[in-house]
């Protein structure tokens, strides 16, 4: 385990960043199942230097975001989702992030250019690998820089509304998203649609950017949808 607490200003700003990012890794390598209990005991005795309290914290924050849920008279498990979710949720991130990839690309200058790049060039050097195997700081570092480049599709729509309403729905998909990885293909697969995204957004060609942005979205309902309730 890769992962760590540091008791250093150089570490993670707080322990409950901390115990979040150990959560969040458990779950999207595949250790903490979908309707899963979450038991706080056996984490604080996996993870030396964790504590009850900032897990109860990162549990808090993740339930905001859709991972994990809190249900009555028995703690905490791992979202299990639905499909009549999953479609919600990608039909509406579709509607809002065509609409904030083509507004960003009008507004497109020197600076989004650059900033495509740059975030395209950082998630496609990160391997991507998922399941109980997987090295949890790297599958960290992969989820951050695949934010990093969604973000930087959008960030020139000039509707902060709209930015907060597609974060809040980034997260929510995530377990989604990583529910559909062992279906929807390969590693290469997965980097070859980021890329057609990026390579379209590059040369400035709208049409084609919005087609690859979302049949990007579409893949995860269409390895989901029907093995889910």
């Amino acid at each position: 385990m890769v992962i760590r607490a540091n008791e250093s200003d150089g570490g993670l700003p707080t322990r409950a960043d901390w115990a979040e990012g150990i959560l969040r890794a458990e779950i999207l390598a595949g250790r903490l199942r979908p309707g899963e209990r979450i038991k706080i005991g056996e984490l604080v005795e996996r993870y030396r230097g964790l504590s009850p309290t900032p897990l109860r914290e990162a549990l808090s924050r993740l339930a905001g975001s859709g991972l994990v849920e809190f249900v009555p008279q028995r703690g905490v498990r791992v979202a299990k989702g639905s499909k009549a979710d999953l479609l919600d949720v990608y039909e509406i991130r579709i509607m809002l992030e065509t609409i904030a990839i083509k507004r960003s690309m009008q507004n497109a200058n020197d600076g989004y250019v650059a900033d495509v790049q740059h975030a395209w060039n950082a998630l496609r050097v990160i391997p991507h690998s998922d399941g109980p195997d997987a090295d949890p700081a790297q599958l960290l570092a992969w989820e951050e820089a695949h934010r990093n480049f969604h973000t930087s599709l959008l960030e020139r729509c000039g509707s902060p509304w709209l930015l907060k309403l597609v974060a809040q729905l980034f997260e929510h998909s995530t377990r989604y998203r990583n529910l559909s990885l062992g279906i929807r293909g390969t590693e290469a697969d997965i980097l070859r649609e980021h890329q057609q995204i990026a390579e379209a957004v590059l040369a400035g060609d709208k049409k084609a950017a919005v087609a690859a942005l979302t049949d990007h979205l579409r893949l995860t309902v269409d390895a989901l949808a029907e093995t889910l309730d």
